[in-house]
């Protein structure tokens, strides 16, 4: 990390010093906007034979956003020509690892080319492109006081429709240069005190006879006199919703339009006039490796299925007649199947295994599910303790949405860290969810179906889900347990299955980090304070960012980890070779040439989905002829589809020339690499 002027990862623990109004509190040190663009000033000035800094453009207040190209350009096609890799950070703003991450990654990169035969092979043939901080605005949010967290970029917006912007937004009414919440005694009110846990709040449940007592706000007065606090603070919108992908119509947050924002159209822009990225690692507060849950609702390629013969049976249906997902909805919730689940078509197409448009290709999900084993083995491998369920799916109008659906290359998305959850003990033959998805489906029918049995009554499955059927369905292939699993944990628990009178309250786990590794520092007792409009309050909570900001060691673990990790990512990229050229001598001038073509990479040269969405280029292998070099049989100019991973395809054509002449063999596509190469007719 020399290199730098300003460290990568010097994260320092600080403390305020404790009152009545302010508590102790555990902060990292991140480099703000102005300090990301001085390390990447310093990088590229170190590294200027393989550096280039620019701008994409600018955020709505002004701020530049910063790309760091990466690439050899002496001697070789411009870096355009050649596949990229694109890295882009904090698009949401709170994410600042990200930026961290993104930082370390480039400086690697830029470390391993001198030192690493490997790496300088990489970089001849490629481009990595980083753009460590897409959100400015909503970055300085950590870098000011008082601290909140903001995820929004600079554009007013009038949220409450009253004709004025950011008009009333949160304040620091009790001088501790922090924005937490009030919470205050009302008969609207929805919320109680845990009484498990007092400093915390739940919503009341009516099915136990629970009546809400308080309101809860930010911290902040009603600035604007109409009733309502903090409802039009400043700012503006959710960058990582203003993509077009399955875009939130008619949600200011989500901006007026798809790419209605100048941050967001000039990453497309950048995107579109580099049409060679062939692979987007995303850091982000989504991980969509961890959590494979992709945005919206259920769409099939046809408008009516066949039910599979296996589920027909226990749903009365004819498996030989067509049905709409709609009246398969009808059907199961008319049955009571669902046993309290929401049912919609995303859940039918997912039970059915109908693969909805909205969902990874069929073909892209096996590729992504090999992708995903490899990532926990090593989070695993190196002691990250990461929760799967707390993860978070590709969301709407998201950046990674838009990368996997519209622009049609593979996007890795990386959290970096989560707020450990304490450890439970569990009985060693405890069946739980997460003990399902670790299962072999030989392993999951020798538990018997008396247990299996239990499991579902605990879980509160419906009767039509029944043990039976589950073993018939991993017997014949048509379930895994990991899928199980998943389908378990979106079940809701029937009324009284498995009650202990323990449900845990969510942020529970929260508490007991702030408590256990933060010595406090990550909640605010509640205290009183007499509100100028609500009367008397209490101000408390959780202290902003604390999802966000791990411990040095904990980050630097992480980040150490997923830099790597990334590395290998890279590495994976499609390499197409010529692998064997043959000729043979037809007669006099005549000759017959074949050619295999092989991808030697780990990736496909293009995704199911980038087909689909025809931005995947085919690859153009092109025989170009000299002279009086006459073709007999084949095209110019063939086109190949796309080679998966160790593919070989072979390619032949029948040219008349004379015996010791060459011909010119050039392979060509937008994500690979170019090749050209002459053969000489012997």
């Amino acid at each position: 990390m020399s290199g730098l002027k300003i460290p990568l990862l010097l994260f320092i623990s600080a403390f305020l010093v404790s009152t009545p109004l302010q508590t102790t509190q555990v902060e990292t040190k991140f480099h703000s906007p102005a300090e990301v663009a001085a390390a990447l000033k310093t990088l590229a000035g170190k590294f200027p034979e393989i550096c280039r800094l620019s701008t994409i453009g600018k955020s709505y207040g002004g701020q530049e956003i910063h790309v760091l190209e990466i690439s050899v350009r002496k001697n070789r096609p411009a870096p355009e020509d050649r596949p990229g890799v694109l890295v882009v950070a904090n698009s949401e703003g709170i994410h600042l690892v990200g930026t961290e991450a993104a930082l370390q990654l480039a400086e690697s990169i830029l470390t391993a080319y001198g030192q690493d035969k490997s790496w300088a092979d990489f970089l001849n043939r490629n481009a990595v492109y980083v753009i460590p901080l897409l959100n400015p605005e909503a970055a300085a949010a950590y870098f000011s006081r008082p601290l909140q967290e903001r995820t929004f970029n600079g554009r007013p917006v009038d949220e409450d429709n009253d004709g004025l912007v950011d008009e009333d937004g949160p304040e620091d009414l009790n001088g501790d240069g922090l924005i937490t919440a009030m919470r205050v005694k009302s008969p609207e009110g929805r919320w109680i005190i845990d009484p498990k846990e007092p400093r915390l709040m739940r919503l009341a449940d009516p099915k136990k006879g629970e009546k809400g007592e308080y309101l809860l706000y930010t911290e902040g007065l009603d600035n604007d006199g109409d009733g309502l606090i903090n409802e039009d603070g400043p700012g503006g919108v959710d960058l990582n919703r203003n993509f077009p992908h399955d875009f939130e119509y008619f949600q200011k947050r989500a901006g007026l339009y798809p790419v209605s924002e100048p941050e967001t159209e000039a990453l497309l822009k950048f995107m579109f006039d580099h049409k060679n990225i062939a692979l987007v690692i995303n850091f982000s507060t989504e991980n969509n490796l961890l959590n494979m849950q992709q945005t919206g609702q259920a769409r099939v390629g046809a408008d009516r299925v066949r039910v599979p013969r296996q589920f027909a049976g226990f749903l009365g249906l004819d498996p030989d007649t067509e049905y709409t997902l709609k009246e398969i909805v009808d059907i199961m919730k008319s049955s009571g199947f669902g046993g309290g689940m929401e049912i919609d078509e995303s859940l039918v197409a997912t039970f059915l295994g109908l693969g909805p448009a909205m969902n990874l290709d069929r073909l892209d999900q096996a590729l992504y599910e090999e992708f995903q084993k490899d990532y926990k083995d090593g989070l695993k491998a190196v002691g990250l303790d990461y929760l799967e369920k707390r993860a978070k799916g590709v969301g709407k109008g998201s950046f990674a949405a838009f990368c996997y659906y519209q622009y049609g290359v593979p996007v890795f998305s990386f959290d970096l860290w989560q707020v450990p959850e304490p450890k439970k003990e569990e009985k060693k033959d405890e069946l739980t969810p997460d003990r399902l998805k670790s299962m072999s489906s030989e392993q999951f029918l020798a538990l018997g179906e008396e247990k299996i049995a239990a499991f579902l009554k605990e879980r509160g499955a419906p009767p039509s889900f029944n043990a039976a059927m589950l073993i018939k369905m991993v017997q014949s292939g048509q379930i895994t347990p990991a899928r199980m699993a998943e389908m378990m944990e979106k079940m809701p628990r029937a009324a009284g299955a498995g009650a202990t009178g323990t449900e845990e309250n969510p942020e529970a786990y929260l508490l007991v980090y702030s408590d256990n590794v933060l010595k406090g520092a990550g909640f605010l007792d509640w205290k009183p304070f007499q509100h100028p409009d609500l009367g008397q309050v209490e101000i408390g909570g959780f202290v902003p960012f604390l999802k966000y900001t791990p411990p040095s060691d904990q980050l630097q673990a992480s980040v150490r980890y997923h830099v790597q990790y990334c590395k290998k990512l890279m590495m994976k990229l499609p390499v197409v070779s010529v692998r064997e050229t043959k000729i043979e001598r037809l007669g006099s001038d005549l000759y017959r040439l074949t050619v295999y073509l092989q991808n030697e990479g780990l990736l496909p040269t293009s995704l199911a989905q980038g087909r689909r969405a025809l931005t995947s280029y085919p690859i153009r292998v092109s025989l170009k002829l000299e002279g009086k070099q006459k073709l007999f049989a084949g095209r110019p100019v063939e086109l190949v589809p796309f080679l998966q991973s160790g593919e070989v395809r072979k390619l032949e054509w029948t040219v008349q020339a004379k015996k010791g002449s060459s011909l010119g063999l050039k392979v060509w596509s937008n994500r690979i690499s170019p090749l050209e190469k002459m053969i000489k007719l012997d």
